[in-house]
């Protein structure tokens, strides 16, 4: 999951923090307000995306790992690596979810 605002120009601005919430969040910057590339924003303009990095990463790690069984290896830890992606997928979108629905 990835934390972000939208700036002036309608461009999305990545936060290096992560929080499970919006008050969370509050407590880890110490306030409801933080500056972004000498922008303020205040904590309801930050929402949450999900990073996408899951299953490819996921399918990758199997099918290397899969390499060692030759061509079936290859295919069985692809198709493992991306079931196991697609569970962490579904459960970052959950946690994109709460976070974009929590109050302050």
């Amino acid at each position: 999951m990835r934390l972000y605002v939208v700036d002036s120009k309608g461009k999305k601005v990545f936060l290096q923090i992560v929080a499970p919430s919006r008050r969370e969040l509050v407590n880890k910057v110490g306030g409801h307000k933080l500056m972004i590339n000498d922008q303020q924003y205040v904590i309801k303009d930050v929402k949450a995306a999900n990073s996408n990095e899951n299953a490819a990463a996921a399918m990758v790690i199997g099918g290397a790992i899969g390499l060692l069984g030759g061509v079936p290896g290859v295919i069985a830890g692809g198709t493992l690596g991306g079931l196991l992606g697609s569970e962490k997928d579904k459960k970052e979108q959950r946690q994109v979810e709460q976070f974009n629905r929590s109050k302050l």
